[in-house]
């Protein structure tokens, strides 16, 4: 690999064109019925590459945790599943370039979202079930990631650019590369990417006593000189990415291809241990303690994804002006092991490394997807009318596999319409779904929980239909309004049906259900925007009313039996059930903000919050909701330098759902960047620093499964280089 990215530097190096570059208005790929960030006035953000790459190296929910409304559950430095308005899981829809990532993010929290980020052109997030109006929407809203890798325009002159990165939390190195040329008339483009990091360091305190979480693998706990103590086993993440595409575009349209591969491996820093046998006698549980502490659990990953796309104009014919055309077909491969760290060997341990281990896991999921988009507008009336249909198979083989192989056929109609009126417009948005799944439950003796048991095949039939509108008024030069109104149907994922044994990345024995019914999301958003001069602010209120909202529910503790006959027929584990209640989601976001012109430069200063509530409507709180956060932002420029910012202040999290979930502390987050371009030889030489959690503040959030054993990364400090030709 090192050889390899010599070779890039060297390319770059000889490269002579120079790089221009031009300022545009942003294009939203993910809306079906508006194109620029200018048009929009639903709850959108856009993130900039340049914003992703100055960062820092980060999680999908990490990069994204200072957006108000979004959160992030964290599991590691690796794994950061995004949270939308205290939405998460399989409610969120993350895509990449339009089109659903089929991994096995929503099979659990430990599992990573199958994107990179380290040559993206933007992250676009929408907010809510008004996603339904941009391609595969969700319930809680849609994250897409779009690259360039598929150019939809002729490039207009070859561009290089080397990318190095370095951090201290974690002594962590990155690599990127990006090459996109005109060749004999295709568009051709190249993005590369290697990236190691190590454990990281945790603030001081950070750890809990062993006690607080039992059974976790991780060892800052179990190696026992102090520094350990600083650091968190099993974070350590290491990724070699690659994508290669080709177009060819006119005024007909484009149509291209691309294919990527992902390769990785991630520590998992909490793993509980089920225990089949709960007899009085327990001779062996220090035995096995010592033979964990040494443990290393890890994660291979392994994909590729191979996408098709186009887009034709067809003017010539009627009704019909443009058809989209999309395709793609991926694989994804998750491989789950154990084993004994280096250095831990002795003559009590010579047996073969399997003694005393479980034997390795493998996450599989296989996926076509298919889309057409039909563009039949007509004047001032835009239209589409969509198409899609996905197929995808999921399995898990080996030791620890909790949900038996499932097939899953999607097929969806959605007919989209808007028109804008000048000062006011409105978007309307039907979707109608099909999903089949077959698949299975094994069902469990009490007296003997490791074996499988009976097998009952189940095959489901799933009608889902969904509506969202949009008003957007403009009440004056300053002031506008927009009202969202949505009602958004779900059916149950994989897991909420047929979990039926250990889940050990939660702890827990969890128990799905087949026959849960289909969950409805009512929803109302209203946003006001008002622009003055230097000065701005946003307000937006929503409010989502849920029916059958599928969660997670922890058996409640009965102190007479839990000790013993629960955990006999669980395997020590906690028993959670998915089940069913009518709940509801409220909050708001609110950010003020104002830009001075001093005489060396400009300053911004910004302060926003948010806030978001989750009931269920019998009483009590939904599990794992995010708390209250204020933001704190200033950003100067000046002379070519670009500083920022950023104080996240956290609020204690008490809405707790029962006893299994604990308060969470709340935390201030600092976070600072600066930035330089420098003109090299007709090249283009951005350097930019950051640092990261500069308060070294002890922090969890409480959005995640493990944030006990799991607390956030202490002050990270790095540096990123770009050459561009």
């Amino acid at each position: 690999m090192k050889n390899y990215y010599l070779a890039l530097i060297l390319s770059a190096l000889l490269a002579i064109n120079i790089y221009a570059e031009e300022v545009e208005e942003v294009v939203v790929t993910s809306s079906l019925t508006k194109q620029t960030v200018s048009d929009l006035a639903d709850p959108l953000h856009v993130v900039s590459g340049e914003d992703v790459a100055t960062g820092g190296v980060q999680s999908l929910g990490e990069t994204l945790d200072e957006l108000l409304g979004v959160n992030t559950a964290d599991f590691g430095a690796a794994v950061g599943q995004p949270v939308i308005r205290g939405m998460s899981g399989s409610r969120v829809r993350v895509l990449e370039n339009g089109v659903v990532v089929r991994d096995v993010a929503a099979l659990g929290p430990d599992h990573i979202n199958d994107v990179n980020l380290l040559n993206t052109q933007q992250i676009e997030v929408v907010k809510g079930p008004s996603s339904l109006l941009y391609a595969n929407g969700g319930t809680g809203g849609v994250i897409n990631v779009v690259d360039n890798s598929i150019a939809t325009t002729n490039i207009s002159e070859r561009v290089m650019s080397l990318g190095v990165g370095t951090q201290s939390v974690n002594n962590g190195e990155a690599v990127d590369f990006s090459y996109e040329n005109t060749i004999s008339g295709f568009n051709v483009t190249f993005a590369a990417s290697d990236s190691m990091f190590e454990n990281y360091e945790l603030p001081a305190g950070a750890l809990y006593p062993e006690e607080h979480h039992d059974d976790v693998h991780a060892d800052s706990e179990e190696d026992h000189d102090e520094s350990s103590l600083d650091m968190l086993a099993n974070s350590d993440v290491e990724n070699t990415y690659t994508k290669f595409g080709v177009s060819k575009a006119g005024d007909w349209g484009y149509l291209g291809f691309s294919y990527s591969d992902n390769e990785g491996v991630m520590g998992v820093p909490f793993h509980v241990e089920a225990h089949g046998d709960h007899d009085d006698d327990h001779v062996d549980s220090e035995e096995e303690h010592d033979e964990h502490e040494d443990e290393r659990i890890f994660s291979q990953i392994d994909s590729y994804k191979f996408d098709l796309k186009g887009s034709f104009v067809t003017n010539a014919y009627p009704l019909i002006n443009k058809v989209d055309v999309s395709f793609r077909d991926s694989a994804y491969e998750h491989l789950e092991g154990h084993a004994e760290e280096e250095g831990h060997h002795d003559d009590d341990h010579s047996e073969s490394e399997e003694d005393g281990h479980e034997e390795p896991t493998l996450f599989k999921t296989n996926a076509t997807e298919f889309g057409l988009i039909f563009d039949v507008s007509a004047g001032d009336l835009t239209r589409k009318i969509v198409f899609n249909t996905a197929e995808q198979d999921s399995s898990i083989i080996g030791e620890e596999a909790f949900v038996r192989p499932v097939s899953t056929e999607e097929t969806t109609f959605g007919y989209f319409v808007s028109r804008d009126f000048g000062n006011y417009r409105y978007d309307l948005g039907v979707r109608a779904d099909e999903i089949s799944r077959s698949g299975s439950v094994a069902h469990h003796d009490d007296d003997h929980a490791d074996e499988e048991g009976e097998i009952e095949n189940y095959d489901q039939d799933v009608s889902t239909l969904s509506v969202a509108f949009n008003f957007d008024q403009d009440f004056s030069e300053n002031l506008s309004v927009n009202l969202g109104l949505s009602s958004f149907e779900r059916a149950p994922d994989v897991v909420e049906l047929f979990m039926n044994v250990p889940h050990l990345a939660t702890g827990r024995f969890e128990v799905g259900n087949p026959n849960l019914d289909t969950e409805t999301s009512n929803n109302v958003d209203v946003t006001f925007d008002y622009q003055k001069d230097n000065m701005y602010a946003t307000f937006a209120y929503y409010q989502n009313n849920v029916s059958n909202y599928i969660y997670l529910k922890d058996e409640e503790h009965d102190e007479d039996h839990h000790d013993s006959e629960g955990e006999e027929e669980h395997e020590g584990l906690m028993h959670a059930d998915f089940v069913q209640e009518d709940a509801s989601l409220e909050g708001y976001e609110f950010e003020v903000g104002s830009s001075y012109e001093l005489p060396n430069g400009t300053l911004d200063l910004s302060f926003g919050r948010d806030v978001v509530k989750g009931k269920l409507d019998a009483g009590g709180y939904i599990p794992r909701m995010a708390p209250a956060r204020n933001f704190y932002s200033a950003a100067y420029n000046s002379n070519g330098y670009t500083y920022s910012a950023v104080l996240k202040e956290v609020a204690d999290h008490e809405d707790i759902a029962d006893e299994n979930e604990t308060m969470t502390e709340g935390y201030k987050m600092l976070n600072f960047k600066v930035a330089k371009e420098y003109e090299i030889l007709g090249a283009s030489l951005k350097v930019s620093a950051f640092a990261n959690n500069v308060l070294d503040q002890v922090a969890r959030n409480s959005t995640s499964f493990v944030k006990d054993a799991v607390p956030l990364p202490g002050r990270n400090v790095g540096l990123n280089f770009r050459l561009t030709y």
